[in-house]
């Protein structure tokens, strides 16, 4: 018989359950002491956006810098294809201030191709904010009610507390690195929380077919045992994923790039958490009902 790995060893799977818990408690300190960085969507704000004719040079980007200040001390500048792209980021700003804004700017960069200037009022960023909360909650509900039906009580809540894992986790390492959150951000976070519970359903199908089959057999060595017949399956799922989406890493913009981050690592975090948050959670279930 081929050798199995032993993922859900008593010592091994408290270890990483342990671990993981540490890791959301930091993270959840550095998400309510310093918060996500938001994006001007979920912030009320302005951004004016130039696609150039030329890159900026380094004085430029520090010239741009000082004059976006004058109107905001927080604003930021955010530059793309080599410098042939230009976000300039600051507080909500009325329309003679932003006229007062590009004047400037633009005596800076010279000529330019196209200008888009994109602005969020207050109330518009927090209702974005309510609806990205909403849609999240939404989903796991959904996800509860369907694995409730499909499998056992004690699957679902395996698999929630294994979405809430996938959620909190992306959320600390955006909120430890400061990296920013958009839209496109929620859009991912949505997709990965699906792609998690796919991850799960495949691995607890293989648990309830290994249950009908050994109904006597001890539950951790059958879940590890199914662990183990789906793991070149789930190793050749997140690798062809990974590999497609990894150009649009490096190559695939400013804009585009919290949504990519968001699922590399969500996709990475989904694999780990199928085997020591859910079905560790389902083991220790299972030896507390002996």
């Amino acid at each position: 018989m081929k050798k199995e790995i032993n993922f859900l060893g008593k010592k091994v799977r408290r270890i990483f359950m342990l671990l993981s818990l540490i890791f959301i408690i930091v993270g959840m300190y550095f998400f309510f002491t310093k918060g996500l960085n938001y994006s001007i969507d979920f912030q009320s704000g302005s951004v004016v956006y130039y696609k150039l004719s030329s890159s900026l040079n380094t004085s430029q980007i520090s010239t741009l810098r000082d004059i976006a200040r004058k109107f905001y001390d927080k604003s930021t500048i955010q530059t793309g294809s080599n410098g042939k792209e230009v976000w300039i980021r600051t507080k909500f700003l009325e329309e003679d201030e932003l006229k007062k804004l590009t004047s400037e700017v633009e005596r800076v960069i010279g000529k330019y191709e196209g200008r888009e200037i994109t602005t969020i009022e207050p109330t518009i960023s927090k209702e974005l904010r309510e609806k990205a909360i909403l849609a999240s909650v939404l989903a796991i509900i959904v996800m509860l009610v369907y694995i409730t039906i499909r499998f056992r009580f004690d699957f679902a809540i395996s698999a929630i507390i294994n979405e809430a894992f996938v959620l909190l986790a992306t959320i600390s390492i955006f909120a430890i690195s400061q990296w920013e959150v958009s839209p496109s951000f929620i859009a991912a976070v949505l997709t990965l929380l699906g792609y998690a519970i796919n991850d799960n359903i495949i691995v607890f199908d293989r648990i309830r077919e290994n249950l009908k089959k050994y109904p006597k057999e001890d539950f951790t060595v059958l879940a590890n045992r199914s662990i183990n017949q789906t793991l070149a399956r789930t190793i050749y799922t997140v690798l062809t994923t990974l590999l497609a989406i990894t150009p649009f890493l490096f190559w695939g913009g400013a804009v585009l790039r919290p949504f990519i981050l968001a699922i590399y690592l969500g996709i990475i975090i989904g694999a780990y958490s199928t085997v020591y948050i859910a079905s560790a959670i389902l083991c220790e279930w299972r030896e507390l009902q002996k």
